[in-house]
């Protein structure tokens, strides 16, 4: 929306770059929040990619990784881009809505990640599932009688057991998603790449030529 909305002026072309790259601060400091503190070191080195471009200052870098809530951090720079450009009071509602929608977004993952399911319901699972696996070869025994020596008991063990647990570590897994999810793709695929596409298709200014009928 910025892209579309503001004025063709060299100070608003460098707005625009600095709001896009604000915006893919963003969505990697989110990720570096919901990673945990073993991805500070990649969030940095993302962000001084942006200070080499010139898309943002050091002390904005450094002021984001000092931050304790670094998304929210990225959206308060974000408004402040917003303020400093000249665009109309509706085009500016817009984006100060659709940023609004961003912290909301936010809060919503901050309460998935800060609201595991209790160990306690981690280990009765457990403990539960070993038990029955343990039991279960005596009541296989009986219905695979027919095989020599009740020789198919084990295979059958084998199998139930591999596929219970497997369903007991896809439960684990899906009590912290983001642990699994492919973050790195979004944020780079998806959102990067996507800025970086509208910023270079308005800078080649191919949509101002008027075809020649």
């Amino acid at each position: 929306e910025t892209t579309q909305s503001s004025p063709e002026a060299p100070r608003h072309t460098t707005l625009k770059r600095r709001m896009a790259a604000e915006t893919t601060a963003f969505a990697r400091a989110l990720r570096n929040f919901l990673r945990g503190p073993s991805d500070d070191d990649v969030l940095r080195g993302e962000l001084y990619e942006l200070v080499s471009a010139g898309l943002m200052s050091p002390a904005q870098a450094e002021a984001t990784m000092s931050a304790s809530n670094r998304p929210m951090f990225c959206l308060q720079a974000m408004s402040a881009t917003l303020r400093r450009a000249d665009i109309d009071s509706m085009n500016m509602g817009r984006i100060d809505t659709s940023i609004s929608v961003l912290v909301d977004l936010t809060g919503a993952n901050e309460r998935i990640f800060k609201s595991p399911i209790p160990l306690m319901y981690t280990r009765l699972l457990a403990r539960f599932l070993s038990v029955f696996l343990v039991l279960m070869p005596l009541g296989l025994w009986q219905a695979l009688g027919e095989s020599w020596n009740h020789w198919a008991t084990i295979p059958a063990t084998f199998v139930i057991s591999f596929f219970l647990f497997g369903i007991e570590e896809a439960g684990i897994q899906l009590e912290e998603p983001f642990s699994v999810l492919p973050i790195e793709a979004f944020c780079n695929g998806a959102i990067a790449a996507a800025a970086d596409e509208m910023l270079a298709a308005d800078g080649s200014k191919v949509f101002d030529e008027v075809p020649v009928v």
